[in-house]
């Protein structure tokens, strides 16, 4: 049986033609309700529940299309026009084999450059109790933590690059630096100069392969949207996955730089492999501002993006302190503490692939909250009060499964709440979300770890890391009852 906004959009080529992408009439709309609701037998109570909630939307936020109605409408629109705009980028279909060799492309481009940002876990250790036993550990964090800050500040710019160049050229770019600074990094033999070549000229190279890769699967997929997104996004979270034990590997046979020179290599070939499929299917609109800073000025926005903020800076902290923990607290092998980060970067890939599935059941936002229920209680049930195999196994499955769905759930509920007219504009202020993000995450964890618990205690360190999904949480509550405060309706 479909909801009632299901059924309108599926029955939308039913009403007169009123123009391309244009909304049929009120009158239109009103006159006919009664004769869908009995075509598809919609239960009017149903109905009725999904409108108002869709009226309390429109009466909460007009301005910049803040609401789910409206991104229902908008993605209607898009549908209805996708054809013309497509003939100025490709006469490739959509839902065809070509769409799915375009999500192969972007499934290993983010597999080798988010996935190598998750398994730096195993380099954190090896520097941490190996290579460079007298420095801090918040100082070889920063190598990492680098990283991701450049990708996302990257972002930012890689994402208005990709509105004015071809995207199959920016992506072979990055294939390029982001081989030549693990291959430069392997020469290095000092924190600072691991922090410029496999910290920012890496991050500055992934973010081309991370921009492209999140926002091209959904241009080709109407149907099969959230399947086709997850399936792309799960790259990530399976070169996390094989990354983690392959570095692990490699470092133990091969040593330390020959084991970044193997990866950088392997990921300049394969990205730069995949490239040429890495295109657009419909034309961006070109904007000419970087970042648009008046969405600041909406409240849901910045709801959601003070959300994001706290949700970014928990997703790296279990990935960077399991294998060090694993050791010190634990006393596990180095080995072991590496097959945990491998353990829980598998588990979210289930995470991230079920998004396709829950979000259509539940709705995106109310399962955004329900993964960030489960993250925050992984860590306070479980991680904080026992120091035990068990209780840390029952936090890599519950927080892995959690986060995968939460990063891959993140750009569904902008494209739902906000509308996909400015989402470009949305997804360049979610990159500063992430930047800022990461500042608050990893950095003042491993202070604690260094300050507080003499690189020995992880208590403190890990009250913070539990403490930061708890306040995402609060944030995301607050949004949705700016959208509606019953409980029962899909958002």
């Amino acid at each position: 049986m479909k909801s009632g906004i299901e059924a309108a959009q599926t029955s939308y080529n039913d009403f007169p033609a009123t123009g391309i992408g244009r909304q049929p009439d009120k009158a239109s709309l009103s006159s006919q309700t009664e004769y869908h609701c009995q075509k598809f037998s919609i239960d009017t109570s149903d109905f009725m529940e999904e409108a108002n909630a869709i009226k309390e939307l429109d009466d909460a936020s007009p301005p910049i299309a803040a609401n789910a109605h409206q991104a229902s409408w908008d993605k209607v629109e898009l549908v209805a026009s996708a054809d013309l705009r497509a003939e100025l980028a490709t006469n490739k279909p959509p839902e065809g084999a070509y769409a799915w060799m375009v999500i192969f492309a972007c499934f290993i481009s983010l597999m080798l450059s988010i996935g190598i940002n998750d398994a730096y876990g195993v380099y954190q250790q090896h520097y941490q109790l190996t290579e460079f036993p007298d420095e801090s550990t918040a100082a070889i964090s920063w190598i990492g933590t680098v990283q991701f800050l450049i990708m996302c500040l990257g972002g930012v710019f890689s994402g208005f690059l990709c509105e004015h160049f071809d995207t199959r050229v920016l992506n072979a770019v990055g294939a390029a630096t982001m081989g030549v600074a693990f291959i430069a990094g392997s020469f290095c033999t000092s924190v600072g100069a691991l922090m410029a070549t496999q910290g920012l000229l890496y991050g500055f190279g992934a973010s081309f392969p991370f921009v492209a890769g999140t926002s091209i699967p959904s241009q080709w997929f109407i149907q099969r949207q959230g399947l086709a997104t997850g399936i792309a996004l799960a790259g990530s979270g399976i070169g996390g996955m094989w990354m983690t034990s392959a570095t692990s590997a490699l470092i133990e046979s091969l040593g330390r730089p020959w084991a970044m020179r193997v990866t950088g290599i392997i990921t300049m070939v394969a990205v730069l492999a995949v490239s040429p499929w890495m295109r657009v299917r419909l034309v961006p609109n070109r904007s000419e501002r970087i970042i648009d800073w008046s969405l600041i000025k909406e409240q849901r926005f910045c709801l959601y993006l003070m959300a994001l903020i706290f949700v970014i800076a928990a997703y790296f902290g279990p990935f960077y302190q399991v294998p060090s923990y694993s050791v010190v607290v634990l006393h596990k092998s180095e080995s072991w503490g590496s097959n945990m980060d491998t353990l829980m970067n598998g588990l979210s890939v289930v995470g991230r692939l079920s998004v396709g599935l829950l979000a259509d059941m539940v709705g995106p936002l109310n399962l955004l909250i329900a993964n960030t229920v489960l993250a925050a209680l992984s860590l306070l049930v479980f991680w904080v009060p026992f120091t035990a195999v068990g209780t840390l196994l029952a936090v890599i499955f519950l927080f892995g499964f959690a986060i995968g769905g939460i990063v891959s759930v993140i750009p569904v509920v902008a494209a739902q709440v906000f509308g996909l007219a400015r989402l470009p504009s949305i997804i360049g202020m979610l990159f500063v979300g992430y930047f800022i993000g990461g500042l608050l995450g990893v950095p003042p964890m491993s202070a604690l770890l260094d300050n507080v618990g003499h690189r020995t205690d992880y208590t403190s360190s890990i009250w913070y890391m539990a403490m930061l999904p708890v306040c995402a949480l609060v944030f995301l509550v607050a949004m949705r009852f700016t959208i509606t405060r019953k409980l029962r309706v899909k958002i």
